[in-house]
């Protein structure tokens, strides 16, 4: 899905229940923090909370189907809808065994608007 799309950044986790995975998004003079992790993993399916800009939500993701994936807009446009960047977090797998879920996240940033600071190392 995303692998011929124009992202400009990519980074892998490999998370356990809880685990908070945290990102520092700097752009144009502020400081924003991105968190997000998993609470439950049935039926194939996992809960996923996020928080933006203390602005919270919460998606059921299938890893390989349509809905795999949710994504958070960063900035508003500039000049057009197609320069607002955003990322977009992707549920890869599931690993029964280790009861860990592996996420990518993506940074779609056409203009070089944003930096993200991973605040969480893994």
């Amino acid at each position: 899905m995303l692998d011929a799309a124009g992202w400009r950044e990519s980074k892998s986790f490999i998370l356990k229940k809880d685990e908070l995975v945290k990102i520092l998004v700097k752009s144009e003079g502020q400081e924003r923090l991105l968190n997000f992790r998993w609470t439950l993993y049935t039926d194939k399916g996992l809960v996923v909370h996020e928080s933006f800009d203390r602005i919270v939500g919460q998606h059921v993701l299938y890893a390989g189907y349509t809905n795999q994936s949710f994504r958070k807009v960063l900035l508003s446009a500039k000049r057009s809808h197609k320069d607002v960047p955003y990322v977009t977090v992707v549920f890869k797998k599931f690993d029964e065994g280790n009861a860990t879920a592996q996420m990518d996240l993506f940074l779609f940033d056409k203009e070089s608007r944003i930096v993200l600071d991973y605040l969480t190392k893994k």
